[in-house]
């Protein structure tokens, strides 16, 4: 790229344009929101049009409305302008915003989402050893995945124990899952994301009771429907919640060891939606969602 006062080339333009599509676009793996693209690469030995600018623009804001919530500050190009480099320039403008944008791809803001309630499994069984339940989530295409997960799209799992005979257990177990509160699966998770998945499952939560119960624990783990899905083209993603109670009560007989109540597990949806800027609106395609009964032991 050219230093400060020269004018520049088609290259620089496409250089710039070939990061927009990448992210609202198709894109590939990790990049790629799925949605329509209106500005377009240009030929060396022609003309940028200011129209061509704005088609770019539009682009560069309708990413970063979807990932931060406002209108971000875009250089606008007027006809005559002269376009360089600096600050001020859109050649520059526009690259900063995008570089901004593709660190935080799997970002999607709060006004730009949905969240939708997709099930709940629920039992008042009583249990001394584990629940567990199953979740399948099944995508049309490979494609609409890894638009619902790159564009921030999050499948949350809440859940929660109330009622039950009161002994120090089931205080625990009710008080302990109020405080994991709502849990999420998407792309950016640490422990595990959906791009680190294979056929089986990986932890992507995990957590322990207060002694003296920290023998007892929650995970979440996932896998997908393919051996390796860093590339993500996967179809199918699985999802499972397990209660493990460990906890062993010294007394004879061992009422404490009996965990009881209503044991419910929520299953939802966050998925991205707006307005695409000058028209249009920001689409995802959901899965289908199909849970397990909560299997007691």
């Amino acid at each position: 790229m050219s230093g400060s006062g020269s004018q520049i080339t088609a290259s620089d333009f496409v250089t710039i344009q070939d990061k927009a599509q990448s992210l609202l676009g198709t894109g590939s793996t990790t990049r790629g929101y799925g949605q329509t693209v209106q500005s377009a690469d240009v030929f060396a030995g022609n003309e940028i049009t200011k129209a061509q600018w704005d088609l770019l623009r539009y682009d560069i804001v309708n990413i970063r409305l979807h990932q931060d919530g406002v209108l971000p500050n875009i250089v606008t190009v007027n006809v005559g302008d002269p376009i360089g480099y600096g600050a001020g320039s859109p050649n520059t403008n526009y690259d900063t915003l995008l570089e901004t944008a593709v660190a935080n791809r799997f970002q999607i803001a709060q006004n730009q989402s949905v969240v939708a309630n997709k099930g709940t499994a629920t039992t008042s069984s009583s249990w001394s050893v584990s629940a567990t339940m199953e979740l399948t989530i099944t995508f049309a295409n490979s494609n609409d995945a890894r638009y619902f997960f790159n564009s921030g799209g999050k499948v949350r799992i809440t859940s929660t124990l109330t009622g039950g005979n009161g002994t120090a257990q089931v205080n625990a177990w009710t008080n302990f899952l109020t405080s994991v509160g709502t849990q999420s699966f998407g792309a950016a998770n640490v422990l595990s994301n959906y791009y680190t998945l294979t056929n089986s499952y990986q932890t992507y939560y995990q957590n322990s009771l207060s002694t003296p119960y920290s023998a007892n624990n929650i995970n979440l783990s996932a896998k997908t429907n393919v051996a390796d899905n860093s590339s993500g083209t996967a179809t199918i993603l699985y999802l499972k919640v397990t209660l493990n109670d460990a906890y062993v009560d010294p007394g004879s007989p061992a009422p404490g060891d009996l965990v009881n109540g209503t044991l419910s597990l929520s299953i939802d949806e966050l998925k991205a939606t707006g307005t695409l800027i000058p028209t249009g609106t920001f689409v995802i395609t959901s899965p289908s969602y199909s849970l397990s009964s909560i299997a007691l032991s």
